[in-house]
């Protein structure tokens, strides 16, 4: 017997101003005063995030995979208005049979947006898509055996683990209104997540779906949606999706989601006061994306007040999340009750490492309050003698990598390690004027074992391999495994990386973490922050980039910002962070301009010129310490 849906207690007469959505119940539960400052039109610094953009991209891709499997599927377009949206909503869910994507549900004022919504009978599965990695062959295992499954914890009682909490509440939400708009009828709730255990069966996946933009009532153009482009046959060979039954766990959530949501709704038309009436201040709030820089509207800076305006702030120590006050609790709440955030006042009692590991998270934040408060550079005992080991050559490697949801060769598993550039700089000995060496994949062929083989030609068998970071070394891992996966017998290949991860590498950001400061650095270690404090303050550092890169530094504020743009098919294109690069490669390989030669040659440049600049700078910098230990 099939239900028939009504609008009792739906109310879906009168359109709202400000309604609750999923999104916005997802990121209230981080922080209830970001609801206020959504519903406000605050500044978001996610908007403009290139890596949250890109995985934005994949999770399109995901969703239209998803809904590519229901052919009957029938597309509901919605705009501003959510009641007339519910009504067309409410009128194709009179039909016996349908399945619906972007189903709108409107109760009181919640509102979701549902991916796919199938109704058969007097049953209906509602499936909330997302791109995040799942392995649907552990998670069958495990339910086989009797377990819990793969999104809850092993021990009993079965919690969820944290990392599936915010998905499954996204579901759990949605639940809660589809059973007061068809009261009666049984609901199955569905996560769709891409599956690891699966692997694809065609070569260039992303390829097959057309991305859809919009512009904005801000004037801004955004991605609005995903479409699959591929045939019937191709289809068949995506198997790269798992649709989980949930049910157990939205159970489990469902009273703490119905209490924080009513909660929430209550509030949508309250002052901020309301919002933070019980909201926690802490170390979270230093990557609140509402702390905006300018001055116009700032989330952080009215949440906090008097205390958000401290220069340097305490937000600013070095992992100060694990930092302790004297009592030994958390030291930002400990701050903020002795009614003060700026780092100078920053009480030393409490950072004390438990073996006083000179090399530890007390150690760095020790140094950084002292050497803040001097105004001097900190200069590590240790970090002369560890530069006198390097023996040359000496090589100076990055690395440039992608992990798509959906991936762009056969037989990879979907967030496979696609390893399509390195760049190397070599000196003989150091104080010489370095070699630079460089790789870039331009062909539609699983890279990874060109690329190792390519970076082993460069770099040989000897000489210390320098790094800012464990990303190369884990990477030399990953590509190990994946030759295995590929049926790649190149022993020898393997042996070569495994004796550069144990052997050869040297990691200059544990250098920069244990044996130097500058107070220009904050709390932060990465390459282009200790660049550009190196920058600002030593000539040489500015003449050594020019002679070696060929790039003017003169009224360039770091380095990066130095790399010249370059025009493709009218469009002036940069590349200054990881993402960038990762996002130039899929252009250069899978974009709309991928058989342009003149376009992909623009692209290639890009990336070049940048990965050239991440060895380059660690030559910069350990020139520089050279010349602060007397070395050079």
């Amino acid at each position: 017997m099939s239900s028939t849906p009504t609008a009792s207690s739906t109310n879906p007469g009168a359109t709202r101003r400000r309604t609750l959505s999923k999104s916005d119940f997802i990121l209230a539960r981080t922080c209830a005063a970001k609801l206020f400052f959504r519903e406000n039109g605050y500044p978001d610094t996610r908007d403009n995030d290139p890596y949250l953009g890109m995985l934005a991209e994949g999770g399109y891709m995901v969703e239209a995979l998803a809904k590519a499997r229901y052919a009957d599927g029938i597309r509901l377009e919605y705009g501003r208005d959510a009641a007339a949206d519910f009504a067309r909503t409410l009128a194709a869910l009179e039909a016996e049979n349908v399945t619906l994507f972007e189903a709108t549900l409107l109760v009181g004022r919640r509102l979701a947006r549902v991916d796919i919504l199938e109704k058969r009978g007097n049953v209906v599965r509602l499936l909330e898509v997302k791109a995040k990695s799942f392995d649907g062959a552990e998670h069958a295992r495990l339910l086989a055996e009797g377990k819990a499954g793969a999104l809850c914890g092993v021990k009993k009682p079965h919690h969820i683990l944290e990392k599936w909490d915010e998905k499954l509440a996204d579901v759990t939400y949605q639940m809660l209104l589809l059973e007061r708009v068809l009261p009666g009828v049984t609901i199955q709730p569905c996560l769709v997540l891409v599956d690891k255990s699966k692997t694809a069966g065609l070569d260039n996946v992303p390829g097959l779906f057309e991305l859809v933009r919009h512009d904005g009532p801000d004037g801004h153009t955004r991605l609005h949606t995903a479409r699959y482009t591929g045939s019937a046959a191709q289809l068949a060979q995506l198997d790269l999706i798992t649709e989980v039954d949930v049910s157990r766990e939205v159970a489990m959530l469902r009273d703490d989601v119905e209490s924080a949501a009513a909660a929430f709704e209550a509030r949508l038309d309250a002052p901020l006061d309301a919002h933070t009436a019980d909201v926690e201040r802490g170390s979270k709030c230093a990557k609140c994306e509402f702390r905006t820089p300018g001055d116009g509207k700032n989330g952080f800076a009215e949440c906090w007040r008097d205390l958000a305006h401290a220069s340097p702030h305490m937000l600013e120590l070095f992992s100060v999340g694990k930092a302790k006050a004297p009592d030994g609790s958390s030291l930002v709440r400990w701050m903020i009750g002795q009614g003060t955030a700026s780092l100078l006042d920053i009480p030393l009692d409490g950072l004390v490492s438990p073996d006083d590991n000179p090399g530890g998270v007390a150690a760095r934040q020790r140094r950084q309050i002292e050497q803040t408060q001097l105004g001097r550079v900190y200069i590590g005992p240790e970090l002369g003698p560890k530069i006198e080991q390097l023996r040359g050559p000496v090589h100076f490697i990055d690395f440039e990598t992608s992990r798509l949801a959906l991936p762009y060769h056969h037989d990879m598993r979907p967030y496979g390690l696609v390893t399509f550039q390195w760049s190397a700089h070599t000196v003989r000995a150091l104080g010489e004027v370095p070699r630079h060496r460089e790789w870039l994949n331009t062909t539609d062929i699983w890279p990874n074992q060109l690329f190792a083989e390519s970076l082993r030609a460069a770099i040989g068998d000897d000489g210390p391999v320098l790094t800012w970071s464990h990303f190369e070394g884990t990477t030399l891992k990953q590509v190990i495994a994946d030759l295995a996966t590929f049926g790649r017998d190149v022993p020898e290949l393997a042996d070569w990386m495994t004796d550069v991860v144990d052997r050869r590498i040297v990691d200059l950001h544990k250098w920069a973490q244990r044996d130097y400061y500058h107070p220009r650095m904050r709390g932060q270690t990465s390459i282009k922050v200790v660049l550009e404090a190196l920058w600002a303050t030593d000539p040489v550092v500015r003449e050594q980039f020019e002679s070696w890169s060929g790039l003017p530094a003169a009224g360039v504020g770091d380095p990066y910002r130095a790399l010249p743009a370059i025009e493709i098919n009218g469009v002036s294109q940069d590349v200054h962070e990881g993402t960038g690069a990762m996002i130039a490669y899929q252009e250069m390989m899978y974009g709309v301009d991928r058989h342009d030669d003149a376009a992909r040659a623009g692209w290639s440049a890009l990336l070049k010129q940048y990965c050239r600049l991440d060895t380059l700078s660690m030559v910069l910098i350990l020139e520089h310490w050279r010349r602060q230990v007397g070395l050079a």
